[in-house]
């Protein structure tokens, strides 16, 4: 009832207790009176009012409590429930509930005190707000919150529900799925109902974009946060909720594109929140308390050069390992945060182990069990791989802390029996993080092949060759036919992570002279990547992007860039090649001066197909007849038998002194005389004798004029 008309039905009802016979003066005296009573009345709330806007909230409370004592109004009481509610504590609130219970029964088609009276009943009373909202709804179908309010509490149903069971006899765990399905299906039409009457809802798009997140649909909900970004009404939630969501269907482009929006549009202490210090406690069982002595600019650097370090893939703009700790904070802030305690959801327990390690391949949540001598606590159980992790809602706040086991006596207790505290304290030194590489399309494995020579045309420099070949099943048919086109990237780094080598090439197709017959495998379409560099050592990343699915195989090691000598005798490395050739130069082959080498870079061959022998020499010595002299010693042996351990090789001593046959290898030496100093060697050679297996060859020279000696060594897998 609204204050006018309860104003005039009290006059009315005075006129009607004073109707009888007595004089004129009398009536006018007492409708004197009760007209001064309501003014008094109107009085007491204006000046409650006041002090109000004053922040005077004690005399507000006195004002508002004097007009409902004399006029018992419905206003005063919702002012009083305001102020209650600010207080904050949960005797206060009780008052607040209690005020607006009344001003909603005094006025039940007040819109307004019904929303402030579901809001209160929704942390305590969910059935009594979801009541409250459909009572608004019946009083005007486009109440776009009262809409809202529905999706949420049938959301928040859902993710109490999803992935959940119940104990029953003997650990038995029943399954909720079945009414949690139903509780999604009842959120997303309240959500959509809201969106109906205003499609560009702030609260409703995002609601029910996280919605469609916890349900495994995030491409749902892009469009809805796209449509607030075109109207200008994202903010740092919107774009987080967008990288997540592209993230989680592999729109790495666009993930990152919206977390550089989300960190544009917060202040500075939520962007140090979110890119420094979440990575500080990520890094500190690292670096231990050494951490805490380092100022922010040192611990930047630190930072920048663990995101450089863990990047899976640098061909592409954008640093994958970044974009899934982006995601994981995202992930906690939006579904773990409880703002009513002040927490922010990557400082949550739960939050620290998604930062570490991901979100779980599997998680069950167990509902509060009643029965017995304690309460089993609502528990949440994740799984991992190899790693399992409980938590516990101590105080039904929301607030999920690792489970540890209780004590006989106590009357509450976590429904799992292991010490998560415990052990997310071991892991956090045993393994601080757990990352799997994820890329936008799918990867795939490539073979190749690094060689190196002495540069021929800058002193003191190495040519280095990756050789790599992709086999039909790397491809994907576009138009009835293969479509290999790729991007090939060849990256070294130095021991202080600083970049050396950055070397990529484009490849639309492959020729068809390019083609190497695999024994037991597809054709293999080759190419070479070529770089020259000065001696150095570190690692370095091979990676392969393809341009149809953006397919990627990445191919990582320790190298250490060779120096050749300049005067003493060296050789390259060995190149085992299904072809070699002295004709015109090729794209796809190494070329070495006038020789093109057809790499076969599984290093897989057999009788059936040829197999040549490459490598170079340096610095043989002339003669005074001006020719070289060299011997050339090359020994094939069972590549197992050489990496026998210390067991094995005794063994086969013992037995040897039995008779019994030991390992063989099989040596073929040749005299070559040129006057080239630094020869080119290559030769065809014949294995079809041997068994299947591998085989390690080395490749032994003496230099017969200075007597230097120097070899090397490669491993070929023979198929017979």
């Amino acid at each position: 009832m609204n204050r006018f008309i309860q104003h005039n039905f009290q006059i009315l009802i005075a006129s009607l207790f004073f109707f009888c016979p007595i004089s004129a003066r009398a009536v006018a005296c007492v409708s004197q009176a009760q007209i001064y009573t309501q003014l008094s009345n109107e009085e007491n709330y204006r000046k409650g009012i006041e002090a109000l806007k004053a922040k005077d909230t004690l005399s507000a409370e006195k004002y508002f409590k004097e007009s409902i004592r004399e006029n018992g109004d419905a206003a005063s009481h919702v002012e009083l429930a305001k102020i209650y509610l600010h207080r904050n504590t949960y005797y206060s609130r009780n008052l607040a509930y209690e005020n607006l219970q009344t001003a909603v029964l005094m006025e039940p088609d007040n819109i307004t005190y019904k929303y402030l009276y579901a809001d209160i009943c929704q942390s305590f009373a969910r059935f009594t707000a979801y009541d409250q909202y459909k009572q608004i709804i019946a009083l005007d179908s486009n109440q776009t919150e009262a809409w809202i309010g529905l999706g949420k509490i049938k959301d928040e149903d859902y993710s109490e529900y999803n992935n959940s069971s119940r104990v029953l006899g003997d650990d038995f765990l029943a399954p909720l799925q079945e009414y949690a399905d139903k509780d999604f299906l009842e959120a997303e039409k309240f959500y959509k109902r809201a969106l109906k009457i205003d499609s560009a809802n702030y609260n409703a798009s995002l609601k029910l974009s996280l919605l469609y997140e916890k349900a495994g649909q995030p491409q749902k909900g892009i469009p809805l946060l796209k449509k607030l970004e075109k109207l200008n009404k994202a903010d740092k939630d919107i774009f987080l909720c967008m990288g997540l969501l592209y993230y989680k269907i592999s729109k790495m482009k666009e993930s990152f594109e919206a977390y550089k929006k989300a960190l544009a549009a917060m202040n500075e202490d939520e962007k140090k929140d979110f890119t420094f210090n979440s990575v500080k406690t990520l890094l500190k069982p690292v670096m231990n308390d050494e951490i805490d002595k380092l100022s922010d600019y040192e611990l930047n650097q630190i930072i920048d050069q663990f995101w450089k370090i863990s990047d899976p893939l640098f061909l592409t703009d954008y640093n994958e390992r970044l974009l899934e700790h982006y995601s994981r904070v995202a992930y906690a802030n939006l579904f773990f945060s409880v703002p009513k305690m002040g927490i922010v959801g990557w400082k949550s327990d739960r939050g620290e182990i998604v930062l570490r390690y991901g979100e779980p391949e599997k998680l069950t949540r167990i509902r509060p069990e009643m029965g017995g001598l304690a309460v089993g606590l609502k528990t949440e159980i994740w799984n991992y791989p190899d790693m399992t992790f409980a938590f516990t809602d101590l105080a039904s706040s929301g607030n999920f802390q690792f489970s540890v086991p209780g004590n006989e006596t106590d009357k509450v207790r976590s429904q799992y029996a292991g010490d998560t505290q415990f052990y997310a304290e071991y892991l956090r030194k045993a393994r601080f993080e757990y990352y799997t590489p994820k890329f936008e399309g799918p990867k795939f494995d490539v073979d190749y092949d690094l060689a190196q020579f002495k540069s021929s045309e800058r002193r003191n420099h190495t040519d280095l060759y990756v050789s790599y070949g992709l086999t039909s099943s790397d491809s994907l048919l576009k138009a009835g036919k293969l479509d290999m086109s790729h991007i090939a990237a060849f990256y070294f780094f130095n021991d202080l992570s600083e970049e050396e080598i950055n070397k990529k090439i484009k490849v639309d197709s492959f020729y068809p002279g390019s083609i190497v017959n695999v024994p037991g495998g597809k054709p293999l379409y080759t190419n070479v990547l070529d770089v020259t560099s000065v001696a150095d050592t570190g690692y370095y990343s091979f990676e392969v992007l393809r341009n149809i699915d953006k397919g990627v195989a990445v191919k990582r090691a320790n190298l250490r860039i060779k120096k050749f000598s300049n005067i003493r005798l060296d050789m390259s490395d060995i190149i085992l090649a299904s072809d070699v050739q002295t004709d015109k130069p090729e794209k796809f082959c190494i070329n070495r001066d006038e020789v093109n080498i057809l790499v076969n870079p599984t290093k897989k061959f057999s009788k059936v197909e040829p197999l040549f022998v490459y490598y170079e020499i340096y610095n043989l010595k002339k003669s005074s007849s001006g020719l070289t002299n060299f011997t050339q010693n090359v020994e094939i042996r069972d590549y197992d038998s050489v990496n026998k351990t210390r067991f094995e090789k005794t063994l086969d001593d013992m037995l040897s002194v039995f008779g019994k046959k030991r390992e063989e290898k099989i040596a073929l030496t040749s005299n070559y005389q040129t006057e080239e100093i630094n020869p080119k060697q290559y030769f065809q050679l014949d294995l079809s004798k041997v068994k299947t297996g591998k085989y390690l060859i080395t490749i032994k020279i003496k230099d017969q004029i200075s007597g230097a000696e120097t070899s090397v060594s490669t491993v070929i897998d023979w198929m017979n």
